[in-house]
């Protein structure tokens, strides 16, 4: 096959200093193809683990983003800025009088839940308008008092190293939409010498880790080797490199069943069969998630179903 036909998804390495659209227009420059989304977006401060959305499976992306995420933050004690991280405005700084002994036990205490402001440099809307839009207008007929909503976020996992004066590291586990600029920031605040976000890196997105990415270069050289070594339409992408998952091995959480035949065809034509939904009646467990995708017996992707009050309901059709 050729890579512009690939649907799936694509593990990348995003470098420090592009933007997460960068890095989306790069990689359909690479592959040749449109149809490229991604499942979050990343600071252009921040590196690491960014997956993108490729063909048909851009049509994966809100099952895509529920996952935990991890991240290696390097902090910068004794600094507070007006966006959380050496990019923006200092609004102060102090010395930092505690050792790092005592820093990285209060750190450790800054576990579990927390009902934190999310940061006013972030893409949360209010009344239709991004947060950080308020925050950069400058025109002053236009500025608005804005009070940042509150967001429940979780960390846990957390390792801490000293990278030398006033400077440490943090690696840990987040749930989904937590900000760990807002940690670093509470973390500043609890030890009365502020602190922001000097580096960071993505190391995972459940299920797939960094070690799995490819970097943009790396992307550009395989794809011409692949064109130009491809002699069979049989060869796939991801037999060869992690970076690339298949549409079926895409959603290793989500519950799986397989058709043929009439459900198959029925399916693909927008419609649940009978003999398929006494078989998810069967199947299903509460608890295990909402969301049930549909192979086909050779193992294609055919659809994703969703529990709704009334019953099982399709919510995408693959082709």
């Amino acid at each position: 096959m050729k890579l512009s036909e690939f649907s799936g998804l694509l593990l990348v390495n995003k470098p420090s200093g592009m933007t997460s659209h960068d890095v989306v227009q790069k990689v359909r420059n690479i592959l040749g193809i449109r149809e490229v989304g991604h499942s979050g977006t990343l600071d252009p401060i921040a590196e690491g683990l960014m997956i993108l959305l490729i063909g048909q499976g851009t049509k994966l992306s809100q099952y895509i983003l529920q996952g935990n995420k991890k991240y290696r933050a390097q902090i910068l004690l004794g600094t507070q800025t007006d966006t959380f991280d050496i990019t923006g405005k200092i609004l102060g700084e102090k010395n930092v009088d505690q050792t790092f002994e005592q820093i990285k036990t209060h750190a450790l205490t800054m576990t579990g839940e927390f009902e934190w402001p999310v940061p006013i440099f972030s893409a949360v809307k209010i009344d239709g308008k991004k947060l950080y839009e308020y925050a950069r207008e400058t025109d002053e007929s236009k500025k608005v008092s804005i009070t940042c909503p509150t967001k429940l976020m979780k960390f846990w996992d957390l390792d801490i190293q000293d990278l030398g004066p006033s400077e440490i590291q943090v690696s840990m586990s987040c749930s989904k939409g937590s900000y760990v600029r807002t940690w670093i920031s509470e973390l500043g605040s609890a030890l009365g010498c502020g602190a922001t976000m000097k580096g960071l890196t993505r190391t995972g997105s459940e299920p797939y880790e960094l070690s799995q990415a490819i970097s943009l270069e790396d992307l550009a050289k395989f794809s011409a080797d692949f064109e130009s070594a491809n002699k069979s339409e049989d060869q796939q992408p991801m037999e060869l490199l992690p970076a690339f998952v298949s549409l079926r091995e895409a959603m290793p959480w989500m519950m799986l069943m397989r058709v043929s035949g009439q459900d198959e065809q029925l399916l693909k034509n927008g419609q649940i069969s009978q003999k398929l939904k006494s078989a998810l009646i069967r199947e299903y467990r509460p608890g295990k998630g909402d969301w049930v995708q549909v192979h086909t017996f050779d193992n294609q992707l055919l659809a994703i179903l969703g529990l709704q009050e009334q019953g099982f309901q399709i919510r995408r059709v693959f082709h």
